[in-house]
């Protein structure tokens, strides 16, 4: 059947989360892919200086799991060490080019 199962996978990832005033919830399934291609970050409160913030995205994999996965483990370490993060105190127009540059 190609990148399709015969059956979809239907168990679920669910978690849920506090925190900096915020209620979140997720849940994740496989479907009938053959490997679950997306993937999520969650973070309540982040790190330098910005802990009354969070961070929430969905990655979608469009035919594979690596880079959703490794957007998951990364993309915010990325966009908070990069130099114009770290310069941005809390500029909106600041934080957004930092995370233009993280991509």
């Amino acid at each position: 059947m190609g990148a399709f199962l015969d059956k979809p996978k239907t168990e679920k990832h669910n978690a849920h989360g506090a925190g900096n005033g915020l209620r979140y919830g997720l849940s994740s399934m496989q479907g009938w892919r053959v490997e679950m291609e997306d993937a999520h970050t969650a973070v309540v409160g982040i790190p330098h200086g910005l802990e009354d913030w969070s961070f929430f995205a969905v990655y979608d994999g469009h035919a594979g799991s690596r880079v959703a996965n490794y957007c998951s483990t990364h993309l915010l370490e990325h966009i908070t060490t990069n130099e114009d993060f770290r310069a941005a105190g809390k500029s909106g127009s600041a934080l957004e080019l930092s995370v233009e540059k993280a991509y």
